[in-house]
């Protein structure tokens, strides 16, 4: 943050550019494919649970679907209702704000 430490991690950051807009510029499965980095990105821990060890244990089972939705619902419910929770404090501080400057006029 203050740029002591030089990071070179991003110095093909043109070509990462370049994959975001042509993933962008491609519907539902670029969407995907960008959701997929991102997810990626941010947890790592969860892909080596989820392609590591829950799809083998949903292929042996025989449940190819229901198990992978219902794993894909419960890991995203938290993220769910962390941003409405945001949202609603959101709009609740800008109505605390509105009131104090009508307050302070």
């Amino acid at each position: 943050m203050l740029d002591v430490i030089k990071f070179n991690f991003f110095k093909g950051s043109d070509r990462l550019n370049k994959l975001k807009e042509d993933l962008a510029n491609k519907g539902f499965i670029g969407s995907f494919l960008l959701g997929a980095i991102f997810a990626l990105a941010f947890c790592p821990f969860s892909a080596v649970l989820f392609f590591g060890m829950f799809i083998p244990i949903a292929l042996q089972a025989g449940d190819w679907i229901v198990l992978p939705a219902v794993f894909g619902f419960a890991t995203g419910l938290p993220v769910l209702i962390f941003s409405f929770i945001l949202v609603y404090s959101a709009t609740k501080l800008g109505t605390v704000i509105g009131k104090i400057q009508t307050f302070e006029k």
